[in-house]
């Protein structure tokens, strides 16, 4: 293995490639980077809002999110006291919510701990709840010039390539690895340039499936591209299972107003708004084949998903004349996919009953809300409804 390969031996020896390396992905960065709005800023609170919103997003969705978060939130102070509940609404659609819970809770940190004030270096940075090490790494070298490394999916994809890296990337051992590899590797100055060019070399030409290795300005002292192997790279653990469920929902309307609940403050989809449903374990669950369940089930999974009381006579009503099943529609999240089946259950109680308004949220004892389709795009509903939300606006009745 050559000096360029093994850091823990002599990576500080080979002063003239590690230079090299730098020089080649600064000036390539210099002509070829994408104008993006928050290379355009040196706040390092706008830094952290959009390093965290392009977390396992893709940067042209990401866009106008960030706009309009900035213009909602424009700094520290407004966003630690906004309610959660009005961070994730402006997040709506963005999916991964918990990625703005953990942003409103690292903001409350700040206001709570630090008089608002980012911190300035990367080892207070990790002090900040929501806050990790490739975050922190951004905020610190982007925004402050600290010369740290800034380790992501793209980065860990394009150092294993260079090193020609034979063990998983996701080892602590790899981490290290790396992170010694890239401190020498980056420049005393210039630090935050040199994080965000590999991050864009990973992104526009040292892609997973088809890198452009013939336009990458470090091919010529890429290992993986001198040993024709890129594609090898990176050496990855196998990965778990992906689970699996049948998502059994109801659907409660009245005319064109449905019933929501908020999920749990913890786990999948943490205090969103839901249309109200379990996980059923079921046999076959790659085929779109509709559940099979006795009559009573209907009704006592209905009790186990919706939190309010008053509508159990309805519905076991409904029930008894028969249950009209819609779907299967599939969604996929990061370690579970739902395979998604609701009912409609229409209530026919006088509305006013529930102190319903035809615009506004309004609260069951803080069991539920009723709210209307229109306007379902103002709350905080999970993208994995909407297919349900389709179908309603289609089969309402006037």
């Amino acid at each position: 293995m050559d000096a360029f390969n093994d850091c823990s031996n002599n990576c500080s020896n080979d002063k003239i490639k590690n230079q090299t390396l730098s020089v080649l992905l600064l000036d390539w960065y210099t002509l070829e980077h994408r104008e993006l709005p928050w290379r355009k800023t040196g706040d390092p609170y706008a830094i952290w809002v959009s390093e965290v919103m392009l977390q396992q997003t893709q940067v042209k969705t990401v866009i106008p999110y960030y706009e309009r978060f900035l213009l909602r939130f424009p700094g520290v102070e407004q966003l630690g006291r906004a309610s959660l509940e009005d961070v994730l609404t402006e997040w709506r659609g963005l999916g991964y919510y918990s990625r703005a819970r953990r942003l409103w809770e690292g903001a409350n940190y700040l206001l709570d701990l630090r008089g608002g004030k980012m911190p300035e270096d990367y080892d207070s940075l990790l002090q900040v709840p929501g806050i990790g090490k490739y975050t922190a790494g951004a905020i610190a070298s982007i925004a402050f010039g600290q010369r740290v490394p800034a380790i992501d999916g793209n980065v860990l994809r394009v150092v294993s390539r260079l090193l020609a890296w034979s063990e998983p990337v996701e080892t602590m051992h790899s981490y290290h690895h790396f992170s010694d590899h890239l401190t020498v590797w980056q420049p005393a100055l210039q630090s935050g340039d040199f994080n965000q060019a590999l991050m864009e070399l990973g992104a526009m030409v040292c892609t997973p499936t088809k890198p452009d290795c013939i336009g990458c300005p470090l091919s010529q002292i890429c290992e993986g591209y001198l040993q024709n192997a890129v594609l090898f790279y990176p050496v990855k653990k196998p990965k778990a299972k992906r689970q699996i469920v049948s998502r059994l929902t109801y659907v409660l309307r009245r005319g064109d107003m449905v019933y929501l609940q908020k999920r749990a403050s913890r786990g999948l989809l943490a205090d969103l708004w839901e249309f109200p449903g379990v996980e059923l374990p079921q046999d076959n669950l790659l085929k779109d084949a509709l559940p099979v369940l006795a009559e009573g089930e209907w009704f006592n999974h209905f009790q186990k998903a919706v939190h309010e009381r008053e509508f159990d006579a309805w519905v076991r009503e409904q029930f008894e004349k028969g249950v009209i099943m819609h779907g299967p529609v599939w969604y996929t999240f990061t370690h579970r996919q739902w395979k998604l089946i609701w009912v409609i259950v229409d209530l026919f109680e006088p509305l006013e009953k529930y102190h319903v308004g035809p615009k506004e949220v309004q609260q069951l004892d803080g069991k539920g809300s009723w709210i209307s389709l229109q306007d379902l795009g103002l709350i905080a509903l999970p993208v994995a409804f909407n297919a349900i939300i389709e179908d309603l606006k289609s089969t309402i009745k006037q």
